[in-house]
């Protein structure tokens, strides 16, 4: 009767460590996977796709979303998030020092802000913050108009990737 028991127990086993298995297995299926699995008395569905589709589907790209860069002292992360437009200019002639003077500008008035001056053809652009909610970006916003009421409209918030410094 013992050596009966010890039996079962042995047999039993790997079920269990199979049934581990499966469990961790299902953890993970996809909603494609889900979908096109057939189950007797329910619909069908067939979903064709590439493959590399399924395997994205359900589960957040990470390295899409975020990336981190290294500087010497600091480490950042970039996420989605918002910036305001100061200057947007496309003259040649006087766009690119009207953007590196309003840069100057706004450093001296808010040195915690961090600036940016991009050239994409043919536009020359200044943009100010790191802000990850719109909230304080317009909150920064108004005190810029406040600050620069010579810069006018020609300011707005602008959602763009954005650096934020991990600790």
């Amino acid at each position: 009767m013992k050596s009966f028991r010890s039996l079962c127990l042995l047999m039993l086993f790997p079920t269990l460590l199979l049934a581990q298995e499966n469990v961790s297995i299902r953890q993970y299926e996809n909603i494609v996977d889900k979908i096109n699995k057939h189950e007797p008395g329910k619909g069908y569905v067939k979903i064709i796709q590439d493959e590399q589709i399924a395997v994205k589907i359900g589960r957040p790209d990470m390295e899409a979303s975020t990336s981190m860069e290294s500087s010497d002292e600091h480490r950042y992360i970039q996420i989605s998030g918002w910036r305001i437009l100061v200057f947007s200019g496309n003259n040649q002639r006087v766009s690119k020092n009207e953007a590196f003077r309003k840069e100057t500008d706004v450093k001296v008035a808010y040195p915690e802000l961090s600036t940016y001056v991009k050239y994409n053809a043919p536009f020359w652009r200044l943009r100010v913050g790191d802000f990850q909610t719109y909230q304080d970006a317009q909150h920064i916003l108004e005190q810029l108009r406040h600050t620069f009421p010579s810069f006018g409209r020609e300011m707005s918030i602008v959602k763009e990737k954005i650096q934020v410094k991990v600790q």
